[in-house]
């Protein structure tokens, strides 16, 4: 099987990464809170982005990062801390780090913990998070 991303072997305890960003605008808050059903909030007269929006962009910036491609079989968990609201206008940018990584019992795949930072423009982070995720091992081809 031909695949763009990478493989559970590409994945050592301690790779890291930053991706691109991402500028949160007034359209991205008002169809998510109209999609989730959320009520509008505010941070000093700012309209505030909800925390799972936050978490949502975060994981579509690691799906940017282009390492699943054709590898990825599942998030089996996320946990995630919020540490400061986010509002229109920030730009939000991730920065990863494998902080576990373990083979399965039949070596087809392993299961990989990324430990995530969102950062805003002012490089403060506004979340911590932690994805656990199952990736396709070479020896499966």
């Amino acid at each position: 099987m031909e695949t763009l991303g990478l493989y559970f072997e590409d994945f050592p305890v301690g790779k890291s990464g930053v991706s691109v960003g991402k500028t949160i605008s007034l359209t991205d808050i008002e169809l998510y809170n109209e999609m989730a059903g959320w009520p509008d909030s505010t941070v000093s007269g700012i309209k505030a982005a909800p925390a799972m929006l936050v978490t949502m962009i975060s994981a579509g910036l690691m799906t940017r990062q282009g390492f699943y491609e054709g590898t990825l079989m599942g998030i089996l968990n996320n946990a995630w801390w919020y540490k400061a609201p986010v509002v229109v206008g920030d730009t939000l940018k991730i920065k990863y780090r494998v902080s576990k990584a373990s083979l399965t019992k039949r070596g087809d795949k392993g299961i990989i913990v990324f430990s995530i930072n969102v950062y805003n423009q002012k490089d403060e982070i506004v979340a911590e998070g932690e994805m656990k995720a199952m990736m396709r091992a070479r020896e499966s081809e």
